[in-house]
Order: structure tokens, then sequence, then C-alpha cells
């Protein structure tokens, strides 16, 4: 039996942070994807190939860990007798200088595990409450227990989703979409940042400082609040404006923490945006990694991004994913 899966990257339009609250987060599922593959091995030991970006290669006892900590977080709940061989593909995430910032080990893990589920004859992860619960748990333990999930809900699912913590039960995930008219492209700086790092250091200070924090977060709970809204109610204006204040509350934010989550390229990319009336955000929990500059006006947005280019950043020009998680299985 062979069986092969990809699921896509993503993009944080709204809601970095704040969703960790119960805010709304608003997700965009794009089109780069990681792909996975598994088959019967006839050899006897498992064979694992890993790209994120370079190439690792493992050869274990199916009884044994593969050394692969993404892998073996699936399979150690699952574990077949008999060997195999996995192909796993991260390569379309990366960028020269590394991960672009789009959510690359959600898409791994959840390529890996409708893989991984489908050839060990457990059903596959269904595109629920049960199959989202589960990729969830997963990722959290790679991420030491931090995240909401959001990565890997835009991962399973696609498209664009609203996605929002609940306290006692699962995340409630909606479909939503941009405003009419509304486009946007990636800019991305060349420098990649550890979302999980980030995470440690925001709970660090949330502790430290708990009265500014609630502070902090109350404001961007409201404007992701007043984002989700103006989509809901295809008010392009109103996104686009709660987009760019949004941008610079994760700027005060990471200066209230001492870090940057907004970096000095980013700040002045957001400054050049301005000139052009450009909306323009980071994507995630900062520190580099990618930018997202949106616009319902597509030549001020050109115009911008040949700007970009010329000052020698990365654009990329992202699809929309309506798909999420793929599957196809054959004996």
């Amino acid at each position: 039996m062979n069986v092969s899966a990809r699921a896509p990257g993503k993009v944080v339009v709204l809601g970095e942070y704040a969703v960790l609250k119960g805010a709304p987060a608003l997700v965009l599922a794009v089109d780069r994807y990681c792909r996975a593959e598994i088959s019967e091995n006839l050899e006897a030991l498992c064979h694992l190939r890993s790209w994120a970006p370079k190439l690792q290669e493992f050869r274990f006892d199916p009884l044994a860990e593969s050394g692969l900590s993404l892998v073996d977080t699936v399979i150690n709940d699952n574990r077949l007798e008999y060997p195999w061989r996995g192909d796993l593909d991260s390569r379309a995430l990366y960028g020269e200088l590394g991960k672009l910032g789009i959510g690359s080990s959600a898409a791994a893990l959840t390529a890996w595990a409708g893989v991984w589920c489908t050839f060990a004859g457990l059903g596959g992860i269904d595109k629920n409450n049960e199959g989202l619960g589960k990729l969830i748990n997963w990722h959290r333990s790679l991420q030491g227990g931090l995240g909401s999930g959001l990565d890997v809900a835009a991962s399973l699912f696609g498209s664009m989703i609203s996605f929002e913590l609940q306290e006692d039960s699962a995340p409630v995930v909606d479909s939503v979409q941009l405003p009419s008219g509304v486009t946007f492209a990636g800019v991305c700086v060349g420098r990649s940042a550890s979302t999980k790092d980030f995470l440690k250091r925001f709970n660090v200070w949330q502790d430290a400082f708990p009265a500014q924090a609630s502070e902090q977060l109350s404001e961007l709970t409201c404007l992701a609040k007043a984002g989700h809204a103006a989509a809901a109610e295809n008010d392009s204006a109103a996104f686009l404006s709660v987009l760019t204040e949004y941008g610079e509350c994760l700027g005060e934010l990471g200066e209230a923490m001492g870090v940057d989550i907004v970096t000095r390229a980013h700040r002045e990319i957001g400054n050049e945006a301005k000139r052009y009336s450009v909306s323009y955000k980071i994507s995630g929990a900062g520190g580099g990694d990618l930018g997202l500059a949106f616009s319902a006006d597509t030549g001020a947005l050109k115009a911008f991004l040949r700007k970009m280019e010329n000052s020698q950043y990365k654009i990329i020009n992202f699809g929309l994913d309506r798909r999420g998680l793929c599957i196809d299985g054959h004996i």
C-alpha cells in the first residue's frame, strides 16, 4: 500500500497573541505545500527521508524511534511492527535564506499525520473537531505545550478561517473571506524566527507584568474583533484600517516585552507602505520571517511591491488553498 498527502502552509491575517486569550484570529491557507508519502518497505529497517529544507535520512528498527521528533510524536501512539518507507518534504515552505514563516512545522505534522493514520489503518485524519484535536495535541507536544493551534487548523481545513479558542470545548472554526477587492502579497525580509521562543518570552513577560499584559491584550482583542466584523460585513476600508493598526499594536507589544516582534526591517517596510496607502503587518509571532501587504487598490499594491523588490526584499505572491489536507491512498 502507498499513501501520499499534502497539507498547505498558512499566513496569519489577524489575531496574533490575542488568540491565546480567546480573541478570533483570521488565518489563510496558502498554496505552498508540505508533501508526505509512505509505503511498505521490503528491507529489514524503516527508511525515512525528510527535507526541511536539507535532506536528512534515518534508518531504524520498526519498534524504535526514527530520530525525527515530528514523526515520532505521531507514530509512537500507533506503532507498526513491520518496516515502512516514508518521505516528508517541506522544501516549498522555505526560501533561499530559511523558512518563510508560513507554518512549516504545522503543515509537515498535518501531512505526516494524514499519511500515517491512513497507512496504519486508523481512518486518516477527519476534518472535524476530533481530527483537529489530535493535530493540536501533537503540535503542542512538539512546541512545549505552547501555541493556539490555528496553524494546524489552517493546514487541515484550508481556505480562510476564523479560529477562536474556547475554555472547555474545541476551538470554533468558521469559514470567512477577505472583503471584496482586497488582495495581498508576502514580503520576506530574509530573517527566520522561532515561534516557540517568542511564545515562551510572551508567557514570561505576561506572568511578570500581568496588568500591562492585560491592557495590551485587551487592545489587540478589540482590534481582532473589529477586523473579524469588518470581514463579515465586507467592509474593505474598515478591514484594511484594522490591519494597519493591529500591526502597529504588535510593535508596541514587542516594545513592552523588550523583544523585536516587529523588527526594524518590518517597521521600515510598514512606514513605506503608508506612502502607497497599503496596509502592512507581520504574519505570526514576529521576530523576522514574513510581512503581509494588503490593499483594495491593485495598482497601489503593485507599485509598493516593486519598490520592495528594488529594496532587495523577496516578494511572494500567495494563492489561496481551498482544500486543506488531501490524502491519496491506493493498494
